[in-house]
């Protein structure tokens, strides 16, 4: 690889991910996925789930299947988005990275072949675990094709460290191999895009870039002076206006912006039908302003230079459904209509929960949505910060999205999100790791009074979180082989109870010797190797594949069995 700025971006992913170790292509391939679906996907995700590549891997690198805005890997999600919502809108990423300098027709044709082979009824060439995996979910979705909005979107990325000039014969091929996939009927709209060297580097700029625009925003007036509230305003902009406030470099939608809207995009809702209504009524539109709620807005620092606004670290809280609508309607967008909107410069974070939890009750939202925002979880936030000091690996409790966003000191992989809290602690302390492959919403809702309750003790959620933080660890450096992670919450499962049992004072679990031995690899990755080798005598005793194992409650009731044995004899 000779684009040395390229080389030290992938550098510092590497070392802030942890995989600074692992093979060059290894490092690029998880930048690769990194780069493309952060730009599709708002939140927080594991690059390493995405990642595909290996034997019987149809030629794809990484993979995101993307459900009613959030990533899915189980058919059981899709079912889970089906009852919450009562329909489906879904897209398809897959990405195939090379580290060459060059764009091999060849390979792009192969690309495309493994595409058409994943869509394909059944497959005609070998898939690993993880493809087997995603073609399970694909086929769930199909089989609920009537429940969809739309057809589902396909993108597709071919990206190699060199540079795209659209050569005649390669594009004549990739259009020749769409035709074919589209002629399936399969998908509402196909993109295929070669992104090289320099678009990679700034998407990567743009992710790890703090978020700054300056707009014409003339019509503002200062509101009262509020505790923890620096400045505020309320008044109106020009809709296009406002398209640079929420689009990057491409002019695509810079989804990151809406982190901290507690409610996704919902699609064409009877409100989204009446918005888009009213930009494709003509001289109608500009009644927008007096229609719409408006667009709030939370920013770090707000500065007012003669009638424009410099805004930095800033996120809209709410209007998500309103800037996706204007968005999808930017061309008819007329130059007189406005929107409400109000912005709050302020870095007291309970003055961003507040705000946003009032932003947000118009209509409902995900029962998880606000969960992050109660006060336990802002109490297990400053006790994972308090332990840290005196770990080796110390790890940090996100409670709200990319908060620990070039934060010194803090890298990518020290972060547990609310996803992986949960999943964790389901595991370790109420025995379920055969319920993980859920959506962690449905897992909160169906535990609801036995996790995050008042007066429950934080130092089971930090013992579970830092299992599962340094057994992630473990396989990327591929000190665990790749055929367990499947299990990696049966491990916690495993691990930590053998831990808890093992070391008690007063008939106490001692939480201070089971984090010391969470740290030491002498005594982890023994433990560990056994908790491997129990599974496996598990799954042939019970005749169960990988794929049922890891959802079966009869595997999960012999391990512990196989626990406690293991416990008394020590």
């Amino acid at each position: 690889m000779k684009d040395e700025i390229l080389k030290s971006y992938i550098k510092d992913f590497s070392e802030q991910s942890g995989i600074d170790e692992r093979p060059i292509e290894d490092q690029f391939e998880r930048f690769v996925n990194f780069c493309i679906i952060s730009k599709q996907y708002p939140r927080e995700f594991n690059y390493e789930d995405l990642s595909v590549g290996g034997g019987g891997d149809s030629a794809l690198d990484g993979v995101a299947i993307i459900v009613n805005g959030n990533i899915v890997q189980t058919p059981e999600e899709i079912e889970f988005f089906l009852a919450k919502n009562g329909s489906l809108a879904v897209s398809f990423s897959f990405i195939q990275s090379k580290t060459s300098a060059k764009f091999n027709g060849a390979q792009i044709l192969n690309f495309l072949a493994g595409i058409k082979n994943f869509f394909a009824d059944k497959t005609h060439i070998p898939e690993n675990q993880d493809i087997q995996a995603l073609r399970a979910v694909k086929n769930n979705i199909y089989k609920h094709s009537i429940k969809m909005d739309a057809a589902p979107t396909l993108n597709l990325f071919f990206v190699t460290t060199g540079e795209w000039k659209e050569p005649e014969h390669i594009n004549g091929l990739v259009n020749s191999e769409l035709e074919v996939l589209r002629s399936r009927r399969l998908f509402s709209a196909i993109e295929f895009e070669c992104v090289d060297a320099e678009r990679l580097k700034q998407m990567y700029r743009e992710i790890q870039g703090r978020s700054m625009k300056e707009i014409e925003l003339p019509a503002l007036v200062p509101l009262p002076g509020i505790e923890g509230v620096r400045q505020s305003f309320v008044g109106s902009v020009s809709a296009v206006e406002y398209m640079k406030l929420i689009t990057d470099s491409d002019g695509n939608l810079q989804k990151n912006l809406f982190y901290d809207n507690v409610r996704d995009y919902q699609g064409n809702t009877p409100v989204n039908l009446e918005i888009d209504k009213t930009l494709k009524s003509g001289k109608g539109q500009a009644a927008l302003a007096i229609y719409n709620n408006g667009i709030t807005i939370i920013a770090k620092k707000v500065e007012r230079i003669s009638g424009k606004v410099k805004l930095t670290d800033y996120q809209i809280v709410n209007g998500c459904q309103t800037s996706h609508v204007l968005f999808e309607n930017r061309e008819q967008l007329d130059a007189g209509s406005h929107i409400v909107i109000k912005i709050i410069e302020t870095v007291e974070p309970e003055v961003a929960v507040n705000v946003i939890k009032a932003a947000n009750r118009q209509t409902e939202v995900k029962v998880e949505a606000f969960e992050s925002l109660s006060p336990f979880h802002k109490d297990l936030e400053e006790y994972f910060k308090a332990r840290a000091a005196n770990r080796k690996y110390p790890i940090y409790y996100e409670r709200r999205s990319k908060q620990y966003d070039n934060v010194p000191g803090i890298r990518n992989n020290q972060v547990m999100t609310l996803s992986a809290q949960i999943k964790a602690h389901v595991s370790a302390s109420l025995a379920q790791p055969q319920s993980t492959h859920r959506y962690f919403g449905e897992i909160l809702d169906s535990n609801r009074g036995r996790m995050f309750v008042q007066g429950d003790t934080f130092e089971k959620y930090y013992a579970a979180a830092a299992l599962l933080n340094r057994i992630e660890g473990l396989f990327r450096k591929r000190t665990i082989k790749p055929r367990y992670k499947l299990f990696k919450f049966h491990l916690i499962f495993m691990v930590y109870n053998y831990f808890i049992k093992l070391m008690n004072v007063k008939n106490a679990p001692d939480f201070d010797s089971i984090c010391n031995s969470i740290d030491d690899n002498k005594i982890l990755i023994p433990v560990l190797n056994s908790a491997c080798e129990s599974i496996d005598l598990a799954l042939k005793k019970l005749k169960l594949s990988h794929e049922d194992g890891i959802r079966s409650k009869a595997l999960t009731d012999l391990l512990a069995k196989e626990l406690a044995v293991a416990s008394q004899g020590t």
